[in-house]
């Protein structure tokens, strides 16, 4: 049966909660485990996450039809999405006080002081939020249980993965920008962290393509009847280029080439990663809008069904014709 429920809202919010919460992830990661000290070079993807998170929290507000009551989220015990909301909260609250902490204008300086040395435990917090955002996205999804496409443990897997890698492609364009003062040390570091940013994203799509095709053509050969007809749209159906040409080609393979081949050139440092992120985008874009169920029995009949008494009404009205 299809009807969506969710429209284009969703899949941004998805696609830049994921995003967010990837770079606080890996911008924790690499300032405690890989590169120490060096956690001012990741400022601005700090606050490319910040914008992120804040703008797919406006989205998913605004889908929700009634803004101005979206803290009735916090008041269901049973919603999903509460976890997701208080993951965001969590992420934009300690992540905004880590990147305050290396505003570098005198009149915020004072602050900025305070709050560089709590440094370690604010990032660890946002990191630790945003590696939660990135795996509840996958979920959100995957605990619908009447979409088949969605129900699969394989979809919060792969949203993980995809989030990981467009995190690694939006701190490879941002990493070592404002506010860090250019210095021959500060630049020769931003490069070392961004060929190992480079290394892992093309892990990751790798790791990207193989869940993907193994979700996708595994529901194709032996779905049930409507996860089926999904891959089948998918595989060899109207979306079919949209998944081969603009996913599969040009979101993951063309910049695994590139980042392959293309080591220190533009193609490399600037095209691939923008092609992930608009890979990722599309991801969610065709996940969101597969959204086919299963019937009910009798859902149809007694949808279709005219009301005792009415017969004559529906039988001469045509829309917007004021019959009586």
């Amino acid at each position: 049966m299809k009807h969506h429920y969710w429209e284009m809202p969703i899949v941004i919010y998805l696609f830049l909660g994921g995003l967010g919460g990837g770079i606080m992830f890996l911008s924790a990661i690499f300032d405690f485990f890989i590169a120490p000290g060096a956690g001012v070079l990741f400022a601005w993807p700090m606050f490319i996450a910040l914008a992120a998170l804040a703008v797919g929290c406006f989205f998913l507000v605004f889908e929700l039809g009634q803004p101005l009551v979206f803290w009735r989220v916090w008041t269901t015990a049973t919603a999903i999405i509460k976890w997701g909301a208080t993951l965001l909260v969590i992420a934009m609250v300690f992540g905004a006080l880590w990147w305050a902490s290396y505003l570098p204008w005198e009149w915020i300086s004072g602050l900025a002081g305070v709050l560089a040395g709590g440094r370690g435990a604010f990032l660890a917090i946002a990191g630790f939020a945003g590696f939660g955002i990135m795996v509840y996205t996958g979920v959100m999804l995957s605990t619908l249980k009447a979409h088949a496409f969605w129900a699969t443990p394989a979809l919060p897997v792969l949203f993980t993965i995809s989030a990981t890698s467009t995190a690694c492609a939006a701190i490879a364009l941002g990493l070592g920008g404002w506010p860090v003062e250019f210095s021959l040390e500060a630049a020769v570091v931003a490069e070392i962290i961004r060929e190992i940013i480079h290394v892992v994203d093309i892990v990751l799509v790798c790791a990207e393509i193989v869940v993907l095709l193994i979700m996708v053509l595994s529901f194709f050969g032996a779905g049930n009847v409507t996860a089926k007809a999904v891959a089948t749209r998918w595989v060899k159906g109207k979306t079919a280029p949209l998944f081969w040409i603009g996913m599969l080609g040009f979101g993951l393979v063309i910049p695994l080439i590139l980042y392959v081949g293309g080591a220190h050139s533009p193609a490399s440092e600037v095209v691939a990663p923008v092609l992930v992120l608009l890979g990722g985008l599309l991801l969610r874009y065709l996940c969101v809008y597969s959204d086919e169920r299963a019937e009910i029995p009798g859902e149809n009949r007694y949808y279709n069904r005219i009301a005792k008494g009415d017969e004559n009404f529906v039988s001469k009205w045509r829309g917007k014709e004021n019959l009586y």
